[in-house]
């Protein structure tokens, strides 16, 4: 199998994770019902915020809250097998094909965590599992959009019972996001389904336009800086957390300044102690900046394959 260069964070693995079981199960169930995040947002107005959700979440089957809690890792979403599944899909054009039945063995996965779910939660499953095991081998042929066709089906199957399913189907109501999710989605949610397209997590995504250390933003990569700016924009609108707000603010900066037309970044390295702090007191477990890869190397790199 190819050796693919790690652009991610060393800290996914398991030692630095707690394990997920029943107390986590009621987690999410109170995470539905109104209790967020540990940071600054207000729990009775996102429960507010959210009665549909939270309905459809007290009465979903427990089969079903249990494997979208494995598959999506609420309320902590430290871990979740969907961060696993984003990062298979990214490296299967390059890595598939010399080795499919690693790929298949993901598709196993996914069918394992939604086994004893409802029919129709097992029949999106095993849709997305099927992805795994017929298209990873066709190389830079695979279907990207039947992944993503498929990643929404198993996101519809969850949204009565996942706050982070709900999120990927679409943005909720302005701060409303947990800021758990968002510090999630920031530091250790593979892009594969941004406008990168690529494994790396955003933060490494990042240090390719405006650096961890200072570095003059590439002019040749305006377009992915808008974007950035813009997906930025979008978690700050979200997020239900006002420390973890300010502190994507000062992250959106470089961006901004760039496209303002001043393309000498300071980095990201002060604006991401910031955010780690406050995803910290949040609930989230963020990484020391030490952890952090610079992002110098191919775009292509990544994965945890």
């Amino acid at each position: 199998m190819a050796d693919l260069t790690v652009q991610r964070r060393s800290w996914l693995s398991t030692t630095r994770r707690r394990a997920h079981g029943a107390g986590a199960l009621l987690g999410a169930t109170l995470l539905l019902a109104g209790c967020t995040a540990t940071g600054g947002g207000d729990p009775e107005e996102s429960a507010a915020a959210a009665p549909e959700a939270t309905e459809k979440a007290t009465s979903a089957p427990p089969e079903l809250a249990a494997a979208c809690q494995e598959f999506w890792g609420d309320p902590d979403y430290t871990a979740p097998l969907s961060r696993v599944v984003l990062d298979r899909a990214a490296t299967a054009p390059e890595a598939g094909p010399s080795d499919p039945f690693f790929y298949a063995m993901t598709g196993d996965d996914i069918e394992a965590a939604f086994e004893g779910a409802p029919e129709s939660a097992l029949a999106a499953a095993s849709d997305l599992a099927d992805w795994f095991r017929s298209e990873p081998e066709l190389g830079t042929d695979a279907d990207l959009e039947a992944f993503a066709t498929a990643w929404d089906g198993v996101a519809e199957s969850c949204a009565g019972s996942s706050v982070a399913a709900s999120w990927v189907l679409g943005p909720g109501e302005d701060g409303t996001k947990p800021a758990a999710l968002t510090c999630a989605d920031v530091f250790d949610t593979p892009g594969t389904l941004s406008h990168f397209a690529n494994a790396n997590v955003l933060t490494s995504n990042m240090f390719k336009l405006v650096g961890l250390s200072p570095r003059t933003v590439p002019t040749d990569r305006m377009e992915d800086v808008q974007k950035t700016a813009d997906l930025l924009s979008a978690e700050i609108a979200a997020v239900d957390d006002d420390a973890v707000r300010e502190a994507l603010t000062h992250v959106r900066a470089p961006f901004q300044d760039a496209l303002d037309g001043d393309t000498t970044s300071d980095g990201l390295r002060d604006p991401l102690t910031e955010l780690g702090t406050a995803c910290d007191a949040a609930g989230y477990s963020s990484p020391e900046l030490g952890e952090l890869d610079e992002g110098e190397s191919s775009e292509d790199d990544g994965g945890l394959v």
